[in-house]
């Protein structure tokens, strides 16, 4: 349809732990209308954790279930961009996974002709764990962290309380140096409401100037998850060395009889892992997904076994050790 106007794209990117699932809970209410926006999630190796937690406060979220959107999941991306209706929504929102190259995304979309003339303007919102920023082990988590944050058009910090105040002034510092042409966001309101004016018209600027060579250090493995005491599962996640940049997953808790919970762990080896509870979707499968530079998923699952050994009461507890599969 010719006289169509474009549908604009936003991206949301971040490193591993940067806090994009969770603003995504907390914006995605805020949209609710007539009008709802497109969202497409990017997932690791099927896990689909994310989109059972984003479909808690929306049910338009449509899972990609592969590693990268910017490289080997970019197939996906194209044939999930191509089955939006013909009314469409408002906007597209795209949240890519931690560690998405912006570059080529950014590309894929822009440079593809069939995506050129149904889409746009391409946004890209970078959230940052100022915390965590440019404190990556591997020189290379480092760089992508300064990518995404140098292509964005739109730059949102969090965990600010949590950093100290030279950090604070670090992050300051290399930010207007990185892009000193993107908008600073202040508060998820203020981004739902540029969200709501967005047309087919207005370019928002990208840039595009020093794109990094692209490739992929990272790994990512997943493990079948049975249910597990709280305790264990908070023992066994802070048991993992910084080199394990993310766990993100699913499980019934034993502490309850209907009770489940998504839990996820950074590398930041002084933040507790982070668990929300509520029922378990039916879609759901328990599981955790694990991702960083060096990982074994036999090693991972038989580090939970033998957490599971080590606990006295739980080897004592007969009726708790018949609910428990065989890891």
């Amino acid at each position: 349809m010719p006289n169509q106007p474009k549908i604009p794209i936003v991206l949301v990117t971040g490193f591993l732990g940067a806090g994009k699932t969770t603003f995504l809970r907390q914006l995605l209410p805020m949209l609710d209308g007539p009008r709802k926006p497109y969202v497409i999630l990017n997932d690791f190796l099927n896990a689909e954790i994310d989109t059972a937690m984003l479909r808690q406060v929306s049910q338009e979220i449509f899972p990609i279930s592969a590693g990268c959107v910017c490289c080997d999941a970019n197939v996906s991306l194209n044939e999930a961009l191509e089955k939006i209706p013909d009314e469409p929504p408002y906007f597209v929102l795209i949240e890519a996974n931690g560690t998405t190259d912006p570059y080529p995304l950014i590309e894929l979309i822009m440079l593809l002709p069939q995506h050129h003339r149904r889409f746009g303007p391409v946004l890209q919102l970078n959230i940052i764990n100022e915390k965590r920023w440019q404190k990556r082990l591997a020189p290379w988590d480092r760089a992508l962290e300064r990518a995404q944050a140098m292509t964005a058009s739109h730059l949102f910090t969090n965990r600010r309380l949590e950093a100290s105040l030279r950090q604070q002034l670090q992050v300051r510092s290399d930010l207007a140096t990185y892009n000193p042409q993107a908008m600073r966001i202040d508060s998820i309101e203020q981004f739902a409401t540029i969200l709501k004016s967005l047309d087919g018209a207005t370019q928002p600027v990208l840039n595009m100037e020093a794109p990094l060579p692209h490739g992929h250090p990272h790994i990512a493995t997943r493990i079948e998850m049975p249910p597990l005491p709280e305790e264990i599962l908070i023992r066994w996640l802070k048991s993992f060395p910084p080199d394990v940049l993310r766990i993100k997953g699913a499980t019934l808790l034993l502490d309850s009889d209907d009770e489940a919970c998504f839990f996820q762990r950074t590398d930041d080896d002084l933040e507790r892992p982070m668990i929300l509870k509520g029922k378990m979707p039916e879609t759901t499968q328990p599981c955790a997904v694990f991702i960083g530079h060096q990982l074994d998923a036999d090693a991972i699952a038989t580090s939970l076994k033998a957490m599971l050994d080590q606990k006295p009461n739980l080897t004592a507890n007969k009726k708790l050790l018949e609910r428990l599969p065989k890891i």
